[in-house]
């Protein structure tokens, strides 16, 4: 009601001394009508204030209730990942040692099947099943229980080696075998380049007779091309003896002409066949230097790969003998200590008997108890567990009967905030009404009065102006009135979503 502005009606008996009665009554009676309209809107807006207030505080409580839920329900999914990150990590630790000694294994295995797939030796060396699959054993008729996860790999490593020892002494004989072969392909590789040598030297020589019968032919060329010159000669002595003819001239330097192409001819045949066989001579040199070279290189890569792998694969071999001689001198120095403290352990060894009995007594006694609080811790977690389950059915339960509930209470709330606002809207649109009809009849009633008893001319005018002055006052109350009934209709959809 901060917005509904009424007009004060001013009641007093001097402003109203020379109205008549019915009309000061009517104003009274209009002003403890406002009177209460006012105070029934209070009283209105102060339930609505009050079920706002309500829901709010309903809705805090929900808010509460369901962030209490929340950090429950977090709380339980910590307590399970810390449970299944502990058996994870046990697990995890066991998987982890399996898997160290079945990697170890599987190394041993590549080593022995690359050593005897080098030296043509089939192991039959079975593929390592994974550290996932590992826990149960081969033949469960025989075992008393399951084994845990990494015992059975641990308890199984090795087997398949041992039994492929005996494939192993064979890979070694077949590598004296394979050295004993080498060494005769080498005999035989170094008789080749002999002969290849002898060779060599036989295409020497003939290349050696093939230079000298060029030089023959050469010399012959020599006495050709004398007795070339000798013709010429001859020719030239008869030119000038006889008489001269142009057509024996002619002739003579035609065939002249052509003796010397042949001679060139000869020459040029000479120089590249002499080129072709220096060329020949020098390549089959060549080839067989690289023959020989290329040879000596694979033969030391050769005998560098087998000795490299031989050291590689007798280095663990080598130390686990030495490791296992230094261990038989441990042991032979330990079991000659044994020998002579035999006498005095005897009698320890029947008081520790003794005493291990009585502790086996006491252990077997404790390991019952243990056993008897593990189960009883058992069943607490279990129980425990059970009851939380319970509790968190009954709390989520409980919340969702407790959010029913309070959906249903705001939807009532809801309503009768709607009622209550129209309810108010009607009361006062029939009060204003009413007052406004009432008004109007008052008006009207004045207007009578004033026209119907004369008074003098200075008392009628004076009474006339306050009348008139009420008149505005009211018709000026009139907006002021319908402005605020206005803002009143706004409020309840403000205060009532």
């Amino acid at each position: 009601m901060a917005t509904l502005n009424i007009a004060k009606i001013v009641l007093d008996k001097d402003s109203w001394e020379n109205i008549p009665p019915m009309v000061f009554k009517s104003f009274q009676a209009t002003a403890a009508n406002m009177n209460g309209i006012k105070k029934w809107a209070d009283v209105y807006e102060g339930r609505a204030k009050s079920q706002s207030e309500f829901m709010t505080k309903y809705e805090d409580k929900l808010a509460t209730l369901e962030h209490s839920l929340g950090a429950l329900q977090e709380r339980v999914e910590t307590i399970t990942q810390d449970m299944t990150a502990a058996s994870e990590l046990g697990r995890q630790q066991a998987m982890t040692c399996a898997g160290g000694f079945q990697r170890m294994e599987r190394c041993m295995a590549a080593m022995f099947r690359h050593f005897s797939r080098i030296f043509g030796v089939k192991m039959d060396l079975l593929e390592h099943e994974d550290a996932e699959g590992a826990g149960k054993p081969a033949h469960p008729e025989t075992e008393g229980a399951d084994l845990p996860p990494g015992i059975a790999i641990m308890q199984a490593s090795g087997t398949s080696l041992e039994s492929e020892l005996g494939s192993l002494e064979l890979a070694f004989q077949k590598w004296e075998e394979m050295q004993a072969e080498d060494r005769h392909r080498h005999e035989s590789v170094h008789s080749a380049i002999e002969e290849l040598r002898s060779v060599s030297e036989r295409s020497n020589e003939r290349i050696l007779s093939w230079r000298e019968l060029l030089k023959e032919s050469s010399h012959a060329i020599d006495s050709l091309g004398g007795a070339l010159a000798q013709m010429q000669t001859a020719v030239q002595e008869l030119h000038a003896t006889r008489v001269q003819h142009h057509d024996v001239e002619s002739a003579v330097r035609q065939k002249g002409e052509e003796l010397e192409s042949l001679h060139r001819l000869t020459e040029q045949s000479m120089d590249k066949l002499c080129r072709r066989v220096e060329d020949h001579v020098s390549e089959v040199q060549r080839l067989i230097v690289e023959i020989s070279r290329q040879t000596d290189d694979r033969i030391e890569d050769h005998s560098n790969q087998v000795a490299k792998m031989v050291e590689g694969h007798m280095n663990p071999l080598n130390a686990y003998l030495n490791t296992m001689h230094v261990k038989t001198d441990v042991m032979r120095v330990d079991i000659d200590k044994l020998r002579d403290q035999a006498p005095r352990l005897v009698s320890k060894i029947e008081e520790i008997f003794t005493k291990l009995t009585e502790v086996d007594k006491e252990h077997k006694s404790k390991g019952s108890d243990l056993d008897s609080a593990i189960d009883g811790l058992s069943n607490q977690i279990a129980a425990h567990a059970q009851r939380h389950d319970e509790q968190h059915m009954d709390l989520s339960t409980v919340l969702q009967d407790m959010s029913d509930s309070v959906d249903m209470r705001i939807s009532e709330i809801r309503t009768c905030a709607e009622s209550t606002a129209e309810s108010l809207d009607l009361v006062k649109r029939e009060d204003l009404s009413g007052l406004a009809r009432e008004l109007l009849t008052l008006d009207q009633k004045v207007a009578k009065w004033v026209h119907a008893t004369p008074l003098p001319a200075k008392i009628s005018e004076a009474r006339l102006y306050s009348l008139e002055a009420r008149l505005a006052d009211e018709m000026d109350a009139r907006p002021a009135v319908s402005v605020s009934h206005v803002a009143r209709n706004a409020v309840p959809a403000l205060v009532c979503p």
